[in-house]
């Protein structure tokens, strides 16, 4: 061995045990749900839509979501929903104003079509949430219900509006509200109508290209992923995924899988996941409300869901739903290794520098 070959050698030992020890930070992004496993609707590919998910229907109290968010003080930006609808819980504007006093950035991701007051608007901009992010696939209401059961396309677009207005009533400049359409073969055609619908209503348009399930590692939806594929899938390439096109082959992403090191998952009852891909009751790592976040961040399952995949042949008493999970492969090189350790630390500076600009914006009183 050359004496360069034994210096990478030690730097590829030193990056593991960086991202396997005690050495490693606190998460900076968390996701929290305000409810588990219950939305009024039944989204075919969503195990809570389905009805199929391993999970109990549970909606968290405002002090169950102080205890958990008191206990991750390191937490920057807050994804507020995961197996639910987010606004079933009543308490959400609490949950949202009490981290967003503490400058956390809260997102809420929902489907928004469901009958509220004009004030249910004017406390969607009051709570101090970050980013509302609108599942809406289609510019129908034919299109759109075709994956969206149960929704209303009329009633969220109406929704929209009334929050728009909100803002410019309270001259607020949050929540941006982000349209999410999600493309299958039963709505690419009105893409070019999203497209002019949203830039009417001044807000963008996310073009996303559909999952289908494949990579959920604890929940296995109906029919095969050849069967899925035919069913869903447009027929304009660019909005397919690049593992849908060609050969369905294992793994499915390169490089690590980031959320065991940058993200923490918390359900509605203080169970801690290992990624927002598990869902089933089984995959818990951790609970949050009778244990101390230091104690699950370094506790045997997640050092050994990491070291799965960091460390070649890496065997472990220890097994957790990380090691059935087909998403990832479990030969890194060492790129892929300073690449993942780099991602940390530039997402912790980048929280740092957002929350000083937020600072600098509120002193001298701009947007």
């Amino acid at each position: 061995m050359s004496v360069i070959e034994a210096i990478f050698g030690k730097f590829d030992s030193w990056l593991s045990e960086a991202l396997t020890g005690r050495r490693l930070p606190y998460p900076s992004t968390a996701s929290i749900e305000p409810v588990s496993n219950m939305c009024q609707l039944e989204c075919p590919l969503c195990p809570t839509g389905a009805k199929k998910l391993n999970y109990d229907r549970k909606v968290m109290s405002l002090e169950t979501f102080k205890v958990l968010l008191d206990k991750m003080p390191f937490v920057r930006t807050l994804d507020l929903y995961k197996s639910g609808e987010p606004f079933l819980n009543p308490d959400i504007f609490a949950m949202t104003r009490y981290a967003a006093d503490q400058q956390i950035e809260v997102i809420i991701s929902t489907n928004f079509s469901f009958s509220r007051p004009d004030e249910f608007f004017e406390n969607i901009v009051n709570s101090g949430l970050w980013k509302l992010t609108i599942s809406l696939d289609g510019a129908s209401q034919e299109s759109y219900s075709q994956y969206r059961i149960g929704g209303n396309f009329e009633l969220v677009m109406s929704n929209i509006i009334k929050l728009i207005e909100a803002k410019k009533r309270l001259r607020s400049h949050t929540p941006k509200i982000v349209w999410q359409f999600l493309v299958n073969r039963f709505n690419e055609h009105e893409i070019p109508v999203a497209q002019k619908t949203a830039d009417n209503l001044k807000i963008p348009l996310d073009i996303l290209p559909m999952d289908l399930d494949d990579e959920l590692p604890d929940f296995q939806p109906e029919g095969t992923i050849q069967e899925r594929k035919a069913y869903w899938l447009p027929t304009d390439k660019k909005y397919i995924c690049d593992r849908y096109q060609g050969e369905h082959r294992y793994p499915l992403f390169p490089g690590i899988c980031t959320q065991l090191f940058v993200r923490v998952v918390v359900t509605a009852d203080g169970k801690v996941f290992p990624c927002c891909w598990a869902w089933d009751r089984k995959s818990v790592v951790g609970d949050l409300l009778t244990e101390s976040f230091e104690d699950i961040w370094y506790n045997q399952k997640y050092m050994s869901s990491r070291s799965r995949f960091l460390k070649k042949d890496f065997h472990s008493k220890v097994q957790t739903v990380c090691f059935g999970c087909k998403s990832f492969g479990t030969t890194p090189s060492l790129r892929d290794k300073l690449k993942l350790l780099i991602a940390i630390y530039r997402e912790q500076y980048g929280h740092r520098k957002r929350r000083l600009l937020r600072a600098l914006t509120g002193i001298f009183g701009r947007g």
